[in-house]
């Protein structure tokens, strides 16, 4: 039996098979677009080209964070079992859903006095929660406890930089992710801003390119600049443009750094839109640019 049960949400943007092999517990966001609510499922039940064609004709989506009962559930399933658990949420800066997490732990701690709930606020979206996510699959595999394996976490969560640009901050702001000052000014003269991630979890806006081509060199050149260690695979993520994740790719690669290319869902894919691209790693403390 593993040491611990290793839980996250629907926003690491990973398969449902990297779920199931590696035994992972995945509490599922949801979105709403043409009329239709659904629980994030890994592009099964509608497949992520589906879903950002429908944001190209105009389409509006928004998005839920992931039910209480869901983690009663998740949780209650583990201890039951004798199984301490580890929780590592999306951002609280972005989503209420790592709040839902902390309160399913405080409902269910005082009825499992010998057994330890772990909520980790990931301050981390999309491929950056999910590198977080895999270290701890990493610890728990070599049979470190839910404990250590929490504090490791917390200690790298600030390290895991993003690096995100997006064809079109509307998206951004409508969401409530952005400042309307941010966005206009992103928007004027085809300029292409840099989005980071800050120490808060919360998105702001770094640097400024013109130009698609450049905001993709500007992602490469910096992830090379900021890696901390270049044998480190870099996740890349992207918003139905895997031409320009696969150009992205080839631009490390060239460097001689690797990298895996994963869509971004339907929940995240809601707030940026088409045409989103990302670089996640390791590296230094997070900086506008």
């Amino acid at each position: 039996m593993l040491p611990f049960v290793l839980v996250t949400d629907s926003t690491i943007d990973e398969t449902a098979a990297y779920f199931e092999k590696n035994d992972i517990k995945c509490a599922p966001l949801a979105f709403t677009i043409d009329d239709r609510t659904i629980e994030e499922d890994c592009g099964q039940t509608v497949s992520f080209h589906q879903f950002y064609d429908l944001l190209r004709q105009g389409k509006q989506a928004s998005t839920s964070q992931a039910k209480l009962d869901t983690f009663l559930q998740i949780f209650r399933t583990a201890l039951e079992g004798g199984q301490d658990v580890l929780y590592i949420g999306f951002s609280s800066g972005l989503s209420g859903t790592y709040q839902a997490g902390c309160m399913a732990r405080d409902e269910l701690a005082p009825q499992y006095p010998d057994r330890r709930i772990f909520c980790i606020d990931s301050l981390s979206a999309t491929g950056g929660e999910y590198l977080l996510v895999d270290k701890a699959r990493e610890m728990r595999d070599s049979g470190c406890s839910a404990e250590v394996t929490a504090a490791a976490i917390e200690q790298m969560r600030l390290h895991v930089i993003h690096l995100i640009t997006v064809d079109d901050l509307g998206h951004l702001h409508r969401g409530g992710r952005l400042s309307k000052t941010s966005a206009v000014v992103g928007g004027l003269l085809g300029i292409k801003p840099i989005i980071w991630v800050d120490d808060q979890g919360k998105l702001g806006v770094g640097g400024k390119v013109r130009g698609r081509q450049k905001a993709i060199q500007y992602l490469a050149d910096r992830t090379l600049r900021e890696l901390s260690d270049k044998n480190q695979t870099v996740r890349i993520c992207h918003g139905d443009c895997p031409e320009d994740a696969q150009t992205l790719a080839d631009l490390l690669l060239q460097r001689g750094v690797r990298s895996d290319i994963r869509y971004i869902g339907t929940v995240i894919g809601s707030h940026t839109g088409p045409g989103v691209l990302t670089t996640f790693f390791f590296g230094g403390d997070r900086k506008p640019q």
